[in-house]
């Protein structure tokens, strides 16, 4: 910063903070000359209303009418003509500066080819301490990741707290609007304000030009000049041993000795958190900066907060997408931009008029990506919209591969995706692929543009049906956790499924996925989905309908609505007995026996007649958990007949075969009957005990149906034990849970 600006009669001191008049000190206070300072040193544009305020005022909400009087004071000092006012934008000084006296001698370090740094940095601590570190230990950084995740801002502040470091500080090179590769050198070397001898190679002139200096070379947006790019720093890291290199692009050079750091989304806090919590948050923080930005009135409250986690969320933390979103927030406050996100693209078009074209808005910046790809990856990346929540190799094979496309040039199209920060790949042995929510929704929209749209989406549904097919097969076979592990991640894509199978009218594919899908809603708890997707495909059932799903579907149904609809319940499975003898199928028979057997809370000979078939099936060599289901009906038809210890040991047994099928979700539902069984016995201390530790391990588990019984069980034990305040305390809870999944709420 120079020592001073000259301007007509005035001189303005920076590090004094002092204005002269004709070499006197003009009575001007403190928030006056930083009004003053700020438009002096930004006096080639604009500055905005909110800029001024952030400087003069940092951290704190002011009424813009404090500004307009410093405005004012100083239009009396200096002449009116001297702060220009931009109606509803901002000022702009407008006197000519003679003279910019003191400044330090030039060098790389001061030249204005470092853009300053006008917004902070948010959410990137970390990055930035890695970034610090690699820079300061190697030659060549490069900043990976996808448009708009915000890898310039990144380089910009760690060039500014680098630049200081080296001899030579740091200089900035922007590629993003160089489209001939030939002159990339030419483009350095202006950056640098090397004068290049004219004619021949620039490339060696500039290795030689730069070979003696110390410094920090940023080159920003390198993507699309990948390859003419990496001879050039081959180049530099060969002839300039005091040239350190940070690249940003969406691609690594894949240079020996180059050292990729891959930016990341920013953190998004988990929905309901408070906004103190969700504030510690980096997409969080950015947002609501920007949104101030845009709105001096914007603070983040606990009214506003679950939209701005929602808006963060499904914006999937990319700082691009917040601040378009943020731009909104004066015309539509958080809740606006939060219901419109499903037409995002039209929504976030409002970016700053001084960023780059293809930044001004989220379909630009998506545009400029794909633009990138060779025309078979852009084709698979179009395709990739008809999953959702992402995918596995062997689904996208079976979506995606034809006889031009077999799975080895698939993977090497994924791996091209991923390489170009357009895909995410989870780590495991069964690798997972992620489009974030808004890559998909760009990739949908140009899928739905074409022609392959429907069929696409119609072969994504009968990959959905064949993969959960197996479910509940595998859920006999395999532990809770391990099942789990290979079915929720395909939840969106089995709700994308039954919604296009849905718009379709495809009946069998609804009525295949919808009893299929019944493990995964019921370990999920996800009852008035499972009841909702059971209303709407009911009616679809019939003649045509192949038995072996009807009896699946029907199975479903007497789980979806066993907690609400008693009745439905006991009829569904009703059919589904009857489906399963037709088809002498001995697995499915049994499961329906032994749920029919639970259904009654009294002494019923049905139930008892149930039970005894049902038992008669089971054979020693079949899985724990399907043999679990004996027993629980055991305990059951104890229960209702009034045998308290026989229907104990029947829990102790089925809870011991829970155990042993690692089926986390039943062992909890044993030890809450087990609970009540023990307050049934007059057992009124251990039913409160075994309540209390159920209830405490259900809060930390994502079992709400298996919670709201057991604070059930709960209350009773301590009503029986006179202890009718702790009762009440947890009926509101109990009462949630219950409101939730569409079941009465009882008094404590």
């Amino acid at each position: 910063m120079p020592d001073q600006y000259l301007f007509g009669r005035f001189a303005l001191r920076p590090a004094q903070r002092q204005l002269l008049v004709d070499d006197q000190p003009a009575a001007l206070g403190a928030r006056a000359f930083d009004v003053l300072l700020a438009l002096v040193e930004n006096r080639d544009r604009l500055v905005s209303k909110n800029e001024l305020l952030d400087f003069v005022w940092p951290g704190l909400v002011v009424e813009e009418n404090n500004l307009q009087v410093h405005v004012s004071a100083l239009r009396k000092l200096l002449g009116p003509q001297a702060i220009a006012t931009i109606p509803g934008r901002g000022y702009r000084f407008t006197l000519v500066i003679d003279q910019a006296l003191g400044a330090s001698a030039p060098s790389i370090a001061s030249r204005p080819a470092l853009p300053e740094r006008t917004l902070p940095l948010l959410g990137r601590d970390a990055e930035m301490a890695t970034l610090l570190e690699l820079l300061e230990k190697h030659a060549l950084v490069t900043l990976v990741g996808a448009g708009g995740i915000g890898k310039t801002t990144l380089a910009r502040s760690a060039a500014l707290a680098r630049q200081g470091a080296l001899p030579d500080g740091a200089a900035w090179v922007e590629l993003a609007s160089l489209t001939d590769p030939s002159l990339i050198a030419g483009t350095v070397a202006q950056a640098l304000d090397l004068q290049l001898a004219p004619g021949g190679d620039a490339l060696p002139a500039l290795v030689t030009a730069l070979k003696p200096m110390q410094l920090l070379l940023v080159i920003d947006n390198a993507e699309h000049l990948l390859d003419d790019l990496a001879v050039t720093v081959q180049a530099l890291l060969k002839g300039t041993p005091g040239v350190h290199l940070l690249v940003t692009s969406q691609i690594p050079l894949r240079l020996q000795g180059e050292q990729v750091l891959r930016l990341e989304a920013l953190a998004v806090p988990e929905a309901g958190s408070d906004a103190q919590r969700a504030a510690k948050h980096g997409a969080v923080a950015l947002f609501t900066e920007r949104a101030r930005a845009a709105d001096r009135r914007f603070t983040l409250t606990e009214d506003n907060v679950r939209d701005v986690i929602e808006i963060c969320q499904r914006l999937d933390g990319m700082p691009l997408a917040l601040e378009l979103a943020a731009a909104r927030m004066p015309l539509l406050g958080a809740r606006g931009v939060a219901e419109r996100l499903d037409d995002r693209f039209k929504l976030l078009a409002g970016g700053s008029r001084s960023a780059p074209t293809r930044q001004q808005t989220l379909q630009a910046a998506l545009d400029w990506s794909l633009a990138l790809l060779p025309e078979t990856e852009r084709d698979i990346f179009q395709r990739l919209g008809a999953f959702a929540g992402g995918f596995t190799l062997s689904l996208a094979s079976a979506v995606l591969a034809t006889d031009e496309l077999d799975e080895w040039a698939l993977i090497d199209a994924l791996s091209m995706l991923a390489e170009h920060s357009l895909l995410s790949v989870s780590t495991g042995d069964l690798p997972r692929y992620t489009l974030s929510e808004t890559a998909r929704a760009y990739a949908l929209r140009q899928l739905q543009a074409g022609r392959e749209h429907d069929a696409l989406r119609t072969r994504h549904a009968t990959a959905m049906r064949s993969f959960f097919d197996t479910s509940p097969s595998d859920w006999l076979q395999m532990s809770d956790a391990d099942w789990l592990a290979r079915y929720e991640p395909e939840l969106d894509n089995l709700r994308a499924a039954l919604s296009w199978a849905h718009c379709q009218g495809d009946a069998q594919t609804i009525v295949a996925l919808v009893g299929a899908a019944a493990p995964l809603w019921h370990h999920l708890s996800l009852h008035g989905e499972a009841r909702h997707w059971h209303e709407l495909s009911e009616p679809m059932l019939g003649a045509a309908t192949p038995k072996a799903l009807a009896a699946q579907w029907w199975r479903a149904a007497q789980w979806a609505w066993s907690a609400v609809a008693p009745e439905r319940a006991r009829a569904a499975a009703e059919q589904a007995h009857q489906l399963y003898r037709e088809l002498g199928d001995v697995h499915g028979l049994y499961a329906e026996l032994a749920g029919l057997a639970g259904m009654w809370q009294e002494p019923n000979a049905q139930a008892r007649a149930a039970l005894e078939e049902a038992l008669a099936l089971e054979r020693p060599n079949w899985p724990a958990r399907e043999r679990a289901w004996g027993q629980r009906a055991k305990a059951d038809v104890a229960r209702a007949e009034g045998r308290m210890a026989d229907s104990r040991a029947a829990r102790e047994a089925e809870l011991a075969l829970r155990i042993a099928a690692g089926d986390e979700r039943g062992q909890l539902r044993a030890m809450s009957h087990m609970a009540d069984l023990a307050l049934a016995l007059g057992e009124v201390d251990e039913a409160v005990q075994r309540g209390r530790e159920l209830v405490a391990i259900l809060r930390a588990r994502r079992s709400p149906s298996t919670l709201c019984v057991a604070l059930w069980h709960l209350i009773g034990a301590l009503r029986a034990q006179g202890d009718v305040k702790g009762a009440e305390a947890l009926a509101p809870e109990a009462n949630a849970l219950a409101q939730d999944f569409g079941m009465p709420a009882q008094r404590a």
